[in-house]
């Protein structure tokens, strides 16, 4: 069996599918999974309940970096038939370790690190961003989740035209079904029938914002609006709503769906002033999942999500229309946007058809 090592210097690892659903697929096509995470105490440790995943603590601080070292040069440990790394310190201890061996190392793009901005929770901003620009540059291939993004990341780390990327989006796998699930009406006892209009996400987003401010004036409306939060640090910091509610507890990667499912309706919501959310738009992982679970959308305000109403699986929300007419609107069409969204998921976010070219080269890399 092969054995691969994925360094995702990452807290949040199990709240999203280009991580969990990366590592379940090298499992499954016959790889022994080393998955290198950081922890906190806001985000849930991934466990995946599969023979061929391990789950290890990204090295970090002076003895945990020493032990690693120890490792990779005095024992089998950590040999590997292939190492794949996120930006920054992912990708530099990934692309080290790889050349170490001579085994190819992958880039995994999840984030973009613009070397003109300046990041103040990493260390030596300048060394690291150069370092992790070499670790791309050296990449056998890069793994993205929009081609937009990639353009993007190209001319960030000044790759040439030649670096091979393969698309894999930010999204989990399995066709479109929505489970029978009452999640968010038992978490909140809701007992009447109205639908339920969802958002994923933390308030950080712009528009999030906007209407956790606006819909405080709402009274009693024709459907409920909640807000899933990955983390409850920033959403308990703001005081009860009175209409919207909000769920503080992060569900682990295996109960997403479910939860998903008990809602009727998804917002997708990214302000097309701000470079950081009209850069991750498309590729936020939010999408895909709705999708999955048979959610039509309402996306603002990026120009890339008029294709949702275009392609009659959404409605595109201009960031300045009443919400409240969006939801009512959107909401007396979801028969017919349902309909349309198994071929359109299939389409531009079904994880194992993107997943499967990247297999076909790894495999070729590594026998």
């Amino acid at each position: 069996m092969k054995r691969i090592a994925l360094f995702f210097d990452r807290t949040y690892v199990d709240a999203h599918f280009c991580f969990t659903e990366l590592a379940r697929h090298l499992a499954k096509n016959e790889f022994q999974v080393d998955l290198f995470h950081l922890s906190n105490p806001y985000n849930l440790a991934p466990n995946f309940f599969e023979p061929n995943i391990s789950v290890r603590q990204f090295p970090q601080g002076k003895l945990e970096k020493l032990v690693f070292t120890y490792r990779r040069w005095f024992t089998d440990e950590l040999k590997y038939d292939a190492i794949i790394g996120t930006p920054i310190h992912g990708a530099v201890l990934g692309c080290r370790l790889a050349k170490e061996q001579g085994v190819p190392f992958f880039y995994l793009a999840d984030e973009i690190f613009d070397p003109l901005t300046r990041y103040h929770k990493l260390e030596n901003w300048g060394k690291a961003k150069s370092l992790d620009k070499k670790a791309n540059q050296s990449a056998l291939a890069s793994i993205v989740l929009g081609e937009d993004r990639f353009t993007y990341q190209k001319k960030v780390n000044s790759l040439s035209d030649s670096h091979r990327h393969f698309l894999i989006p930010n999204s989990p796998s399995g066709e479109v079904k929505k489970l029978q699930s009452h999640y968010f009406r038992d978490v909140f006892e809701i007992r009447d029938e109205k639908p339920i209009v969802l958002f994923i996400g933390t308030l950080n987003w712009n528009l999030a914002r906007t209407i956790y401010e606006e819909t405080r004036e709402y009274k009693d409306k024709d459907y409920h609006l909640v807000f899933h939060g990955r983390t409850q640090g920033l959403m308990a910091q703001n005081k009860p709503h009175p209409f919207i509610k909000v769920s503080k507890e992060p569900l682990p990667s295996s109960l997403l769906n479910y939860a998903i499912s008990s809602a009727d309706l998804g917002l997708v919501l990214y302000d097309q002033s701000i470079p950081q959310e009209s850069n991750n738009g498309w590729t936020g992982g939010k999408i895909g999942t709705y999708f999955k679970n048979g959610l039509p959308v309402i996306a603002g305000n990026l120009d890339s999500f008029r294709q949702f109403e275009t392609n009659g699986v959404g409605a595109f929300w201009d960031g300045k229309t009443e919400l409240d007419l969006m939801i009512k609107s959107t909401l007396a069409k979801t028969d017919f946007l349902q309909k349309n969204i198994p071929a359109f998921y299939n389409l531009h976010y079904r994880y194992e058809k993107f997943f499967a070219p990247f297999l076909t080269f790894l495999l070729n890399s590594v026998s």
